[in-house]
């Protein structure tokens, strides 16, 4: 059977649009993750005893969490941003619009980043499994969500030069 270029192109392109959409949910996952745990977390269990008292005398335990939240989010943005530009350029590449090699660049620099995150992440997690306040299904949860989100991004990768490499071939 001949090899249909053509064909697999747009299969290929199905694929990284299919894989842009994965890179975007799992970066809101990651936010409202760490949303929701900020918001779990005591104020006990963050402030000292005098700062406590000087909060919750003057009624501002909304806005602590408000400012643990808005300071999440700032260091998120770190990550978030280039996940975001990463997967648009994708998506239009995806749709048959040349977006360059720049944005490839990115993603393999976020894969490595990713890589060193989640090797970090597995040899820490012994420690983190005996000190884990809620028990060590939520530091395993974690690390398979954080692994299937380096994985996606390697397909992605790879998609993303298999497309360049198609297109080329014209």
């Amino acid at each position: 059977m001949p090899f249909d270029r053509e064909k697999e192109l747009r299969r290929e392109r199905s694929t990284l649009r299919s894989l842009a959409l994965g890179i975007v949910a799992f970066g809101l996952w990651s936010v409202l993750k760490t949303i929701i745990s900020l918001m779990m977390v005591p104020l006990e269990e963050i402030l000292d005893s005098e700062a406590l008292a000087a909060v919750t005398n003057s009624g501002l335990r909304f806005a602590v969490y408000a400012v643990m939240v808005i300071t999440a989010l700032a260091i998120m943005s770190v990550d978030l941003i280039p996940r975001l530009y990463v997967a648009r350029k994708a998506r239009r590449e995806g749709l048959g619009e040349d977006q360059g090699r720049g944005w490839i660049i990115w993603a393999v620099i976020l894969l490595v980043f990713w890589i060193v995150l989640d090797i970090i992440e597995i040899t820490g997690l012994p420690g983190q499994i005996k000190d884990a306040a809620k028990g060590p299904l939520d530091s395993i949860v974690t690390l398979a969500v954080d692994l299937t989100a380096t994985v996606i991004l390697g397909e992605l990768c790879f998609t993303a030069f298999r497309v360049k490499k198609l297109a080329a071939e014209d």
